[in-house]
Parts: C-alpha cells; sequence; structure tokens
C-alpha cells in the first residue's frame, strides 16, 4: 500500500479520495475510522466515508479526524464502557455505539475459569476492542494485544467518568506530551483513562480536585497548547 501524499491540513469529504505516499515511512499503513478500502478498475483505492481532516495516528494508521461525539467501534480502540447486565461467560457493556458490546469474563490478565472477575452491574472498564464487525456484536478485552498483561486495563475503581466529549479531542488528550494533562500533572497528582468512544475517567485525591480537572477537559477542547497551559494556571488557583 502506498503512503499520504498530503502534508498539511486538509478537509476531505465523503466520496474523496486519498493518495497514500508519504505518512508511513516504514511497513503498511493501517486505515482507521472514516477511511474504506475500495478496488476500481483493479486498482486500490482509499475512499473517505465521512467528513474531517486526516490525521496519522500511532503505528501507522490513518484515520478522518472529525469532531462527531457518535462512537463507531474500530479494532484495537481503547474505550471506557460501563456493564449493563451479567451473563454466564461474561458481561454486556455500553460503549456509546449503537450495539452493545461483549466482555468475556476471561478476557483479563491472569484469569481462569475459578478466578473470574466479579463486576457489578454499573462498574466502568477500560478495555481494547478486539472485534468490530458492521455485522456483529463488539467484543473488547481487557489485556494488551502484544503483551498478554492488564497493560491499565480493567475495572476502574472510584474516580468519575466524563461523557459527551468529541471524538477528535480524546484522541488529542492520547496524544504523547498533551500540553493540558502536562500542565495538570505539574499542579495536582490524578489518574486518567482516555477511551476513544468519547469519555473520560478521573480520580484524584479530593472532589474538588477531580471537578477542577474535568472542567479544564471539557473547557480546553477549542484551545491552542499555549490557552490550555493558562487555562489550568487560572483554575488551579481556586483550590
Amino acid at each position: 500500500m502506498s503512503e499520504v501524499e498530503e502534508s498539511g491540513p486538509v478537509y476531505y469529504f465523503p466520496g474523496d479520495n486519498v493518495k497514500l505516499s508519504t505518512v508511513a515511512e516504514q511497513g503498511t499503513v493501517r486505515l482507521g475510522p472514516g477511511l474504506v478500502h475500495q478496488k476500481h478498475d483493479q486498482e486500490d483505492e482509499i475512499k473517505v466515508s465521512r467528513a474531517g481532516f486526516l490525521h496519522q495516528g500511532a503505528k501507522n494508521t490513518v484515520l478522518v479526524d472529525t469532531r462527531m461525539k457518535r462512537y463507531v467501534p474500530a479494532m484495537n480502540d481503547q474505550v471506557i464502557g460501563q456493564v449493563t447486565s451479567r451473563f454466564a461467560e461474561g458481561y454486556r457493556v455500553d460503549i456509546g455505539s449503537a450495539h452493545s458490546a461483549q466482555l468475556n469474563a476471561l478476557a483479563f490478565e491472569n484469569v481462569t475459569r475459578k478466578s473470574k472477575p466479579n463486576l457489578a452491574v454499573g462498574s466502568l472498564v477500560y478495555a481494547r476492542v478486539s472485534l468490530a464487525d458492521r455485522d456483529m456484536e463488539p467484543e473488547l478485552e481487557c489485556v494488551d494485544a502484544t503483551t498478554g498483561k492488564a497493560g491499565g486495563f480493567g475495572e476502574l475503581k472510584d474516580g468519575y467518568m466524563i461523557t459527551g466529549l468529541s471524538l477528535s479531542h480524546c484522541r488529542n488528550l492520547l496524544t504523547p506530551k498533551n500540553a493540558l494533562l502536562q500542565t495538570l500533572g505539574t499542579y495536582v497528582p490524578f489518574e486518567i483513562a482516555v477511551g476513544m468512544n468519547g469519555r473520560v475517567w478521573v480520580h484524584s485525591e479530593t472532589i474538588p480536585t477531580t471537578i477542577l480537572i474535568t472542567n479544564c477537559i471539557k473547557k480546553s477542547e477549542f484551545l491552542d497548547d499555549d490557552e490550555r497551559v493558562q487555562l489550568v494556571k487560572s483554575m488551579v488557583k481556586n483550590l
């Protein structure tokens, strides 16, 4: 497969072609949400399926970044879900998509049939999408696909879940050295889990600190890095 030719931010519309030529320096480009692979006259084509900017993610993944809030499951997405029901072999989990996801009780690190986790209805989990097919319910795992270890996945205890964020804002929070999270970390200790399904879980030592972090995340979406730093500095004064 070839690589993406455009270097600057280009806005695409559904049906547009994307020429792959410079994004992946090594290996194969992986298509993320908003892009589909098609064959036309024996030629490979990459078509845009939703409007937005072309974005390069981790592991040579290319996707169309948009401010939409409707989540469509994609393989290996990290998501925050809420257990809605239990069944013999696992759990049904709401991840904000059109259909609930299934989480097998054995899809955790170091779990056997005699030591399965006991999640209650309403529990929050940080998981990875292990199966995403338009004709089947999505499936989740609470293990890292490369190591087989938990890798941060599992039940999220205590804390507070922020919902209704745009998918692009969550992807921005996941970027290395994110200005907002780095600045927050210099003032207050906290734990955070960011889901690519528009949800963020935050846990800190006190409720006022959790509220401050939540407000910073909600208010920072349309700010640049300098403005995000100033936002944090202005809000920590009220602690």
